[in-house]
């Protein structure tokens, strides 16, 4: 069982991902392409999203809420780094500030909810209270879709050793986005353990599919063991809606 987490670790955990992310938003990209397979992949588990209202969760620069737009969804963003959603902003994304688990949005109010790479960055005690957040949102029959890291991958340069650890020794050479001695830092999850937290939440019907990123194109190995592949798409609905 997760223990609860005291108020002042996850405010304090909360800022220091904010905080990272305000000063590192240079390094973030300010677009991404049509054919970008995490966007591809989302589409696919989002199913039409024309005249849908769409929670893009933890949207940073908007890149995703961008080309959801275009293809004719009302797209709110919310994230916790003013930085990030400032660039958001300023390309016509309707943004908020607020957290995963506090979300500034009232109950059953959007159709579906993207969230991509994004639960990396959440304390892994707080996962639940903001995927019950992510519930409360969306309306009944909505579909809740969820992009991330794998801990079962493999490294896709080095498919010989396991993605985790080489995150580990790089984390402890700060080469990784937070700093060694930083309270937060990116947790991976591993594919079953996503949908057991769905179902928790309230969530039915969740699916699991390892996606490949063009990284692994040259290695045989993420062909033949999908599992290893780096990237996951998770997704579930709400109960309820149109019978």
């Amino acid at each position: 069982m997760i223990s609860p987490t005291p108020p002042r670790y996850r405010d304090r955990h909360e800022a220091a991902v904010a905080s990272r992310f305000d000063a590192l938003a240079h390094r973030f990209r300010d677009e991404v392409a049509r054919d970008d397979f995490r966007l591809m992949a989302a589409l696919r588990h989002l199913g039409p999203v024309a005249g849908r209202r769409v929670l893009d969760l933890g949207c940073g620069k908007g890149r995703f809420a961008a080309r959801l737009a275009e293809r004719g969804a009302s797209v709110i963003g919310v994230d916790a780094s003013a930085a990030m959603l400032g660039v958001a902003r300023g390309r016509g994304v309707a943004v908020a500030k607020g957290s995963a688990r506090r979300l500034p949005i009232g109950d059953d109010c959007v159709d579906l909810i993207l969230s991509i790479e994004v639960i990396e960055h959440i304390a892994p005690p707080e996962l639940p209270d903001a995927l019950a957040e992510a519930f409360r949102v969306l309306r009944p029959g909505g579909r809740l879709v969820v992009i991330d890291k794998n801990a079962a991958s493999l490294d896709p340069i080095r498919p010989w050793l396991p993605a985790v650890l080489v995150k580990r020794i790089d984390e402890r050479r700060g080469r990784w986005m937070y700093p060694p001695d930083s309270n937060a830092r990116e947790r991976w999850f591993w594919p079953g353990r996503v949908p057991s937290l769905l179902r928790s939440a309230g969530f039915v019907d969740p699916k699991t599919e390892p996606i490949p990123c063009p990284v692994e194109r040259e290695a045989k190995v993420f062909r033949w063991f999908p599992a290893a592949r780096r990237f996951v798409a998770w997704s579930a609905s709400k109960p309820g809606g149109p019978r």
